[in-house]
């Protein structure tokens, strides 16, 4: 009963993972559209690419997500990028923080 139990969860896992992946993907997408320099891109890139290597492991940690998407966050913002409820990054961002839970519940009041 435990196994299938554990099984079921790591699948939950899974696909909650697969569904902050898509959220990523579709982040990036966001920043290669905006109207911000290439370093700013570039760089957000690579934080990016760093939540997909995390999202990826067979159970990914949700405090370094969120660790990261705080960081990801904190430089747009620095670099004057908008990313509060009704912009272009918001969506993404929130899907993502959905996933991390309670941490990023509070990115996201902080955001709003």
């Amino acid at each position: 009963m435990i196994q299938i139990a554990n099984r079921a969860h790591d699948a939950n896992v899974r696909t909650d993972a697969a569904m902050a992946l898509e959220a990523v993907g579709e982040l990036r997408g966001v920043i290669s559209g905006l109207d911000a320099s290439l370093d700013v891109r570039s760089r957000a890139g690579w934080a990016l690419d760093d939540m997909v290597d995390e999202l990826c492991r067979p159970d990914p940690d949700r405090d370094v997500m969120a660790s990261r998407l705080w960081r990801l966050t904190e430089f747009l913002q620095g670099s004057g990028v908008e990313v509060g409820p009704g912009t272009a990054p918001f969506e993404p961002i929130a899907r993502i923080a959905g996933w991390v839970g309670p941490l990023g519940e509070a990115l996201l009041k902080r955001l709003g």
